[in-house]
């Protein structure tokens, strides 16, 4: 574990479901819409809209990964190609880790970590909404339960370090206005919302920068609340299944096809759609944290906006890239050309994020700061603590 002089500020941690999440505050008489378990061949399976998920390859998660184990596989060092699921290792039982479940345990090894504060994501949550993306009412019922399981569990912002992030979908407005109000109203200093076009009546979807929804990125912009835009299953799969039909999304199983279209694809369009569709014009005090889906789309976006905007600058209402650069922070992963995003965004609007207690992410949080060895002793501050302090301190408009 690096020692640094300073508490850091996580920007991605993350906690592993209870079982119950996605059940103890949805409506019985919804539940065969949204989320149940049912023992199929000797094993546990959690069904979503009546059919096997496999968003999370357990997501009993019991067993579950060490932290860090897919660290060699995401850094590119698989020379020997060696399969996801052996470099998985020896798993845990859950019961083994109650600080992934139980937020006072968790204090203690964010203690041990020299963590003073994180924002707090779902695992299982993220992958949920393309899942019941074809009815839209299970969708509301689902997350509106979940939102409330979060606060019941983590809390919206627990003893000030940990703020658990309720889950904002935009599939119906007046009711994702309320769920705003309902978080903020529950001390709610952070939001979590997924990339990518926001599901629809009939199958259609539409860009969340288009003006349909500003009712709620104005209550949003009005509170002066940050929304952490995380990973997930934004839908992407609708489309690559019209190249590659493989199925329905399932985390750590890919092909060499969507390994290299799809890296950045999701992120890359919903900040496109943002920025071309003039959200940040409209909602001037907006911040956007983007979270867990790397930051290499930000050279190629920058380089994207200054093309469009050279070509075509009355569609733009002013200089897009500046928009970007003004209303986006950006948690860069651990193999990224971190150097070369700073160039683009500056320390200033850049955050540390380790990804605990993922496989995917660092085993002890504060090693992200051997992957930034040229930033200065102030930039490393600023990623590493000052800036997720900024963004969970609400600037109201």
């Amino acid at each position: 574990m690096e020692q640094l002089d300073f508490l850091a500020f996580d920007a991605d941690n993350h906690y592993y479901e209870a079982e119950d999440a996605f059940i103890r505050h949805v409506p019985k008489d919804m539940h065969k819409r949204c989320m149940q378990w049912a023992h199929i061949d000797g094993k546990k399976r959690l069904l979503v809209a009546g059919e096997i998920n496999r968003f999370i390859p357990n997501p009993t998660f019991n067993p579950v990964s060490k932290p860090g184990a897919l660290q060699d596989y995401f850094r590119g060092n698989n020379k020997d190609g060696i399969d996801v699921k052996t470099m998985f290792g020896e798993l845990d039982p859950i019961s083994e880790r109650p600080e992934y479940r139980d937020r006072d345990a968790r204090l203690a090894i964010m203690d041990e970590q020299r963590l003073e504060a994180a924002f707090f994501f779902p695992t299982l949550g993220v992958g949920m909404q393309a899942s019941l993306s074809h009815d839209l009412p299970a969708v509301k019922a689902a997350f509106e339960g979940f939102n409330k399981w979060i606060l019941e569990d983590w809390g919206f912002n627990y003893k000030n370090r940990i703020f658990a992030a309720p889950v904002i979908s935009f599939v119906d407005v007046e009711w994702a206005v309320g769920q705003v109000e309902w978080a903020l109203d529950n001390g709610a200093q952070l939001l979590c919302m997924l990339p990518g076009p926001v599901p629809l009546d009939k199958g259609k979807s539409a860009s969340p920068g288009l003006e349909m929804f500003d009712p709620i990125w104005s209550r949003i912009n009005e509170a002066g609340v940050t929304v952490g835009m995380h990973g997930g299953d934004g839908g992407l799969n609708d489309y690559l299944d019209r190249w590659e039909p493989t199925g329905a999304f399932e985390s750590f199983r890919s092909t060499a096809f969507r390994q290299v279209t799809t890296h950045e694809r999701q992120i890359f369009d919903t900040m496109a759609a943002l920025v071309c569709h003039g959200v940040f014009n409209r909602h001037p005090n907006l911040r956007i944290a983007s979270i867990e889906n790397g930051g290499m789309f930000v050279p190629r976006l920058v380089e994207e906006l200054q093309i469009g905007y050279a070509k075509m600058p009355t569609d733009f209402q002013g200089d897009p890239v500046e928009a970007f650069c003004k209303h986006v922070w950006v948690s860069p992963y651990y193999e990224d050309d971190i150097d070369l995003i700073k160039e683009f965004i500056g320390a200033d609007h850049m955050l540390f994020g380790s990804d605990y207690p993922h496989a995917e992410g660092l085993e002890d949080p504060t090693d992200y700061i051997r992957d930034i060895p040229n930033f200065s002793e102030e930039e490393v501050r600023m990623v590493m603590r000052d800036n997720a302090w900024d963004l969970v301190t609400p600037k109201v408009a």
